[in-house]
């Protein structure tokens, strides 16, 4: 009967509202947690694929190194499956040593961005004694981060700061200098920026010619031509 209907009739009731809400909230949380993870899909395998062509590369650096003559830092462009990357390497051994560094003057480690000399010198003491290879984390400046790990080094021996001189390295003499138990940073950039930083001992042995001490592998920021500046500027 026409009296008996509802006067809703017709009409979204409240609570079919709130329903119709809820559904709507829960399926833009829905796409944007896809979209997320997606975007962390591409993300891992941007990762995946430079972490595999910087390993590749790696090992061309060493044998470049091992094939090198006389030299204890070497910079140059190596082509890989991601493009043309620079490489960075430097012996460990001719870096300053931590203990050291830790008697650098104030205003040499607030070149490096340090705005706590006195704290930093009480952290490189520390590494120092615990043998610590991670000069990097020591502190939290951009510049130091970037740039310290190239002139000092828990396995460094120097007791005085000097800046690497770079060179490509050549072929060198005919037998290789296998550097058997030499320690050396070899850091690979691709031009998108990953950054694969490693120590490394060169083990003599042709199949496996380093064994890797330590890596890390970021997204680097041009902390580089950062430390170019610092050193041209160091004279």
């Amino acid at each position: 009967m026409a009296c008996c209907r509802s006067r809703e009739a017709g009409y979204a009731t409240p609570l079919a509202l709130v329903v119709a809400l809820a559904l709507s909230l829960v399926s833009v949380a829905m796409v944007t947690r896809s979209t997320m993870l997606l975007r962390q899909a591409r993300a891992d395998l941007d990762r995946a694929r430079a972490e595999h062509a910087l390993d590749g590369a790696q090992l061309e650096a060493a044998a470049s190194i091992i094939r090198s003559g006389a030299g204890s830092a070497y910079r140059w462009a190596l082509a890989t499956d991601v493009g043309w990357t620079e490489v960075v390497a430097e012996s460990e051994r001719e870096k300053l040593s931590l203990a050291a560094a830790a008697d650098l003057p104030d205003a040499t480690l607030e070149r490096l961005g340090v705005t706590d000399p006195a704290g930093l010198k009480v952290r490189l003491t520390a590494a120092a004694a615990a043998d610590r290879i991670d000069v990097a984390a020591l502190d939290d400046a951009l510049l130091w981060r970037a740039c310290a790990p190239a002139v000092m080094s828990g396995l460094g021996a120097r007791q005085a700061l000097t800046w690497p001189v770079y060179a490509e390295p050549s072929l060198g003499q005919k037998d290789p200098a296998w550097r058997v138990g030499e320690a050396w940073r070899v850091r690979i950039t691709t031009s998108a920026g990953w950054r694969d930083d490693r120590i490394v001992r060169f083990t003599g042995d042709a199949r496996h010619p380093v064994a890797v001490v330590a890596r890390r592998l970021s997204r680097s920021d041009g902390g580089q031509n950062r430390c170019d500046a610092i050193m041209a500027a160091a004279g």
